[in-house]
């Protein structure tokens, strides 16, 4: 009997093994089931569209009118545009060229040379077109230099100065300043450029130290004497080839914009005015061109 019971539990216990894997292959199914659903229900991330580029016809080049700047390139509302007073010397020798500056619609300075053969009919014109005149007074320049009719020498008395000063702003009507033609010498003299001023002061006349000399001193003598007074910030024309005269105007900007207001000065010449022309729009919308006696001031 005992060995009956042995053989019925050995052959009992491989009924096991079927069950076991009838329960994981319905595991297996409810987790395959489960992803499934998970896979359905997952939200779907919409597919990112890029803009295309438009397509523009050869040939057909977009007009300027339609092509509208970012805004980051535009001038803040609040933005301030130097200042700067460009003064034309050596006026009043020929009127054909030197009427065509009149005509540029830009706010310039006129000085002309008091001796000049077309001075009083184009300082006349140039005031009633509503232009700053002024008086270009011609000073002795080292290395005996021709400063023209009329220059004031170092010899000269006091009373030479003064009355050939007087004269000159006789000979340029509706002048409201005066700078020097040449001068290098001259304006080192402290006594003779006090001489000079005084007079300019009798007549309510501004001074602008051309700084023909790195020496000047008429700054301390206006300083001084208690009269409106500036320098000269840059000089356009010193050189009348093209590429030097564009670079000038480059560097001119870039004074203007780190001073904030800057004096220059130019001459009646045809590649002067070509660059003016040339550059029109650039003056108008870069820096603001004012009357030069907006920029002078009494030092204390």
């Amino acid at each position: 009997m005992p060995k009956s019971k042995r053989k019925r539990s050995r052959r009992s216990k491989p009924g096991i093994i079927p069950g076991v894997l009838a329960w994981a292959l319905v595991l297996l199914f409810l987790l395959f089931t489960l992803l499934a659903l998970l896979a359905v229900l997952r939200p779907r991330t919409p597919k990112k569209v890029y803009p295309t580029r438009p397509q523009i016809p050869k040939g057909k080049p977009l007009a300027s009118s339609q092509i509208k700047p970012s805004k980051s390139h535009r001038a803040p509302k609040n933005f301030k545009r130097p200042r700067v007073a460009l003064i034309i010397d050596d006026m009043g020798q020929r009127p054909i060229l030197e009427r065509k500056f009149f005509k540029l619609g830009l706010t310039l300075n006129f000085s002309f040379l008091p001796y000049a053969p077309f001075t009083e009919k184009l300082a006349r014109e140039a005031h009633q077109k509503g232009f700053t005149v002024m008086i270009h007074i011609p000073m002795e320049a080292e290395n005996e230099k021709n400063s023209g009719p009329g220059t004031l020498k170092l010899f000269m008395t006091e009373k030479e100065i003064k009355d050939k000063v007087r004269e000159m702003i006789s000979r340029v009507p509706f002048a409201s300043g005066a700078n020097q033609h040449m001068g290098s010498l001259f304006s080192q003299d402290p006594l003779k450029m006090k001489w000079v001023l005084e007079v300019l002061r009798e007549n309510h006349l501004f001074f602008i130290d051309s700084r023909t000399t790195p020496y000047t001193i008429a700054p301390f003598v206006a300083q001084s004497l208690k009269i409106p007074f500036a320098e000269r910030g840059h000089f356009l024309d010193n050189n009348l080839q093209e590429v030097a005269l564009e670079k000038s105007f480059e560097n001119m900007l870039a004074k203007a914009r780190k001073q904030g207001r800057l004096i220059v000065i130019a001459h009646p010449h045809p590649q002067t005015l070509k660059l003016l022309k040339h550059h029109r729009k650039d003056l108008i919308d870069q820096v603001t061109l004012v009357p030069v006696q907006k920029l002078v001031e009494v030092r204390p």
